[in-house]
This record gives C-alpha cells, structure tokens and sequence, in this order.
C-alpha cells in the first residue's frame, strides 16, 4: 500500500512539474513555498528572450572618441569547448556582472550605482582592456539586444560616465 502512495505522490510531482514549466499557469509557482517543483530553463531565467552586450570607447585627445568596441560575454560554442574551455569562469563571472548591475541600476539611486561592486567590477575589468593610444579616460555601456532572432535595434540599458584611465 505504502508503495502505491509513493508512486501516486511522485506522479503528481512529475505532472505538476511539467505543468508548471509553461507560463500560462503561474499559480503553480506562487504556492510552491518550498520550491520543490523545478524549473527546467537550464540555468537562464527565460532562455532566449534576449542578450546584454558590454561596449566601451575612449576619450582622445580634441574632444574626440573611439569606436565602441565590445567585450564578448560568451564565447562561440564549440566541441573543444565543451571539453577543455579554461576561460568560461571569468566569462560567466563577467556575464553575472553585466546582469547584476542591469538589474542594480532598475532598482536603485542613480547616485549611488557607481558605488555598486556590480559597477566597480564592470569598470575594473574595462579598465583592464586595451586602449587606444593617448586615451585619458573611458567609458562603458550596456545593450539588450532580442536574443537568438535578433530583429530590433539594440536597447541601451545603462551608460557610465567617463572615468579617467
């Protein structure tokens, strides 16, 4: 007997877990206070909906600035890479970053996000990249762009102010 309740009670969670993977039932998730019905996005909050792009440019002498050069938040797929890929801590480290402080300059005082570690971090590691010959300062933007089928324009989401290099 025990072992038909087990089962009943398994088969309710794989159903119930299924169900809930489809947005059109959102009651699912509200009751669930012990979070034990899954979500099965593979470790992406809606996978697909859309990219960030973390771009920076320089400030030159004359009041002049660089193109915007982007900083690859991932790097292009591969079968090597699923093997042996030594860099995807500090792109994921980075891709955190950029997501963190998207969602840091939504909630907080625009003064008080260029003291964010989100913001430091981001800054730090532009800081770090190449410059143009000449540059005295830098700046830094964040782009959402629609994901996979990339159809719109890029939305600028945030855009720092010039740091000194």
């Amino acid at each position: 007997m025990s072992t038909i309740v087990v089962i009943v009670i398994l088969a309710a969670w794989l159903l119930v877990s299924i169900v809930s993977q489809f947005d059109a039932v959102p009651w699912i998730k509200q009751r669930d206070v012990f979070s034990l019905i899954p979500r099965w996005s593979f470790f992406a909050p809606r996978p697909g909906t859309f990219d960030y792009h973390l771009l920076y440019r320089d400030f030159l002498a004359e009041n002049q600035y660089s193109q915007w050069q982007e900083i690859p938040l991932a790097d292009e797929r591969s079968l090597h890479g699923a093997i042996w890929n030594p860099d995807k801590r500090g792109k994921k480290a980075l891709s955190d970053t950029v997501r963190s402080l998207t969602r840091l300059q939504q909630t907080s005082r625009p003064a008080a996000l260029p003291l964010s570690i989100p913001y430091l971090t981001a800054l730090n590691y532009v800081s770090a990249q190449r410059h143009e010959a000449g540059a005295t300062a830098t700046q830094f933007m964040i782009v959402r762009t629609d994901g996979f089928v990339d159809e719109g324009q890029p939305r600028l989401i945030f855009r720092s102010e010039l740091h000194r290099l």
